[in-house]
């Protein structure tokens, strides 16, 4: 068959086009960072440890090639996402070995900022994406960015899970608008102890509280993990006390944060605060990861505090419910009874 001039000319055109269609694209991270990345995501390295449960979330588990240490460690993660037990743990706070990093060959870092560790890594020729936030509309940025950089379905996910939380911020909203500032109870958030440590302003804590309808006592403490003294929280003397959960190393079980209470049980002045005194110290749930702390999870923290400090508000509000139906939902996984048992730290015995 005989072929025009034509015909070869728009042949060899469609091949160069083909061949010229771009391997990569721009993003602007959260950081407000242009960052080159690839076209297509296949390998993801996480150094964020809560976005480990966005990456499953988004259907993007499986492309995880590193994540940070410890973060396997949690058990409803395991049972969620079993493949997580086999994922290399990399990443140590803000560290990385680069040697160890480079033959997992990544597409992208899905990174918690900072320029020393960013320029190290994109010596390396891997681009970091910062994905922190520090606020609930900063949070749906992040799920937004996530679902645009890994593309195809994750996109979708991404859409889905910030309409529930829009929906859940609406409720919550709507039904604490009216409430005066003097029936909103002072909160501290307690990260861990010993040493004594809490999450103060400028944090998603923060954030939560307010939402919830309570106010930060520790506002005036910027950022999260911040040591303290026992002096500096009985000068608090907050109304209501939340703890949370013990993770990383620790092994967690059903009724953990319990052993943190137990051992501020015994500090000087821990029975004189007023928290303690009126029964006002609660455990917060921990499930994929604890749920107070930069996850996606935090759709459900802000219906537990509202419920948690003001009941009669929320009284058609099941918690126990909302949590079965999200991880159904945005994980595909039914938890049993035991299960939210582990998750809202009920112990049975």
């Amino acid at each position: 068959m005989r072929v025009s001039l034509f015909q070869t000319a728009i042949f060899a055109l469609t091949i160069t086009t083909a061949w010229a269609e771009p391997a990569t694209r721009t993003i602007t991270d959260m950081s407000g960072a242009s960052v080159t990345v690839p076209l297509k995501i296949e390998r993801i390295a996480e150094q964020f440890p809560a976005h480990t449960v966005t990456d499953i979330m988004l259907g993007a588990g499986d492309k995880l090639v590193a994540i940070p240490q410890n973060v396997k460690t949690i058990p409803l993660l395991q049972k969620i996402y079993p493949r997580i037990a086999t994922v290399p743990e990399l990443f140590r706070g803000s560290t990385v070995n680069i040697e160890e990093l480079l033959p997992t060959n990544p597409d992208v870092i899905s990174g918690t900022g900072g320029a020393a560790n960013a320029a190290k890594l994109k010596s390396a020729g891997l681009p970091p994406v910062v994905m922190t936030f520090k606020t609930y509309q900063s949070l749906r940025q992040s799920i937004t960015l996530a679902g645009d950089l890994y593309g195809g379905e994750a996109k979708q996910r991404a859409a889905a899970y910030n309409a529930y939380l829009e929906s859940r911020l609406k409720l919550i909203q709507s039904r604490l608008s009216d409430l005066p500032r003097s029936q909103r109870p002072t909160v501290v958030h307690i990260a861990s102890f010993p040493p004594l440590v809490i999450d103060g302003g400028s944090s998603i804590i923060d954030e939560w509280i307010k939402l919830g309808g309570g106010i930060d006592a520790a506002g005036s403490v910027s950022g999260s993990h911040v040591s303290i003294t026992m002096e500096q929280l009985l000068a608090w003397d907050p109304e209501v006390l939340i703890i949370e959960t013990p993770g990383g190393d620790q092994a967690i079980t059903a009724g953990s944060g319990k052993s943190v209470v137990a051992a501020l049980s015994h500090a000087p002045g821990w029975q004189q605060l007023r928290a303690v005194r009126n029964h006002r110290v609660y455990i917060n749930p921990q499930g994929m990861y604890p749920w107070e702390r930069y996850g996606p999870e935090e759709a459900l923290q802000i219906q537990w505090i509202a419920k948690t400090l003001h009941p009669e508000r929320f009284q058609d509000l099941d918690t126990r419910a909302e949590a079965r139906r999200f991880y159904q939902t945005f994980f595909g996984y039914t938890l049993s009874e035991s299960e939210l048992d582990q998750v809202f730290q009920v112990s049975r015995q």
